[in-house]
């Protein structure tokens, strides 16, 4: 890599710096130290860079798993719930016999959409309510 020739002016400070630089790392120009320095920012800049999307990248998984966590236990919840309802149910047809059953695409009995009603009216609200207190 061709080497250009510039002239800038600084501080006494930074001269006195470059000069240390210079001394310190046994080089021969003030413009060899100048390079290291600029190449020593420009490695640490990299790996500050790196660092921070590391460390984003940490704190963003912690929050998504805590929340991940929470659906999680809901839905195994409800699976279980669900489970539970049905083992009820078989029991119950089995006990009393039935060998055929009406599914809600042959005969919805107006018991259901209450029912329906009811519980997307509850979940609104907890929703709602969940929400009240986050924010």
């Amino acid at each position: 890599m061709s080497k250009m020739e510039k002239h800038y002016r600084l501080s006494e400070k930074n001269i006195e710096y470059i000069e240390e630089v210079k001394e310190k790392n046994h080089l021969k120009y003030n413009s060899e130290a100048l390079e290291l320095i600029i190449r020593e920012h420009r490695n640490n800049s990299d790996i500050t860079t790196e660092f921070m999307i590391n460390l984003i990248g940490e704190k963003l998984s912690e929050k998504l798993k805590a929340e991940l966590l929470g659906i999680k236990k809901a839905s195994n919840e409800s699976d279980k719930n669900t489970q539970i309802i049905i083992e009820l149910l078989n029991g119950l047809f089995v006990k009393s016999g039935y060998k055929l059953l009406a599914t809600t695409g042959d005969i919805k009995c107006k018991a259901i959409d209450n029912a329906t009603e009811f519980v997307e009216k509850r979940i609104a609200s907890k929703r709602v309510a969940k929400l009240d207190r986050t924010y």
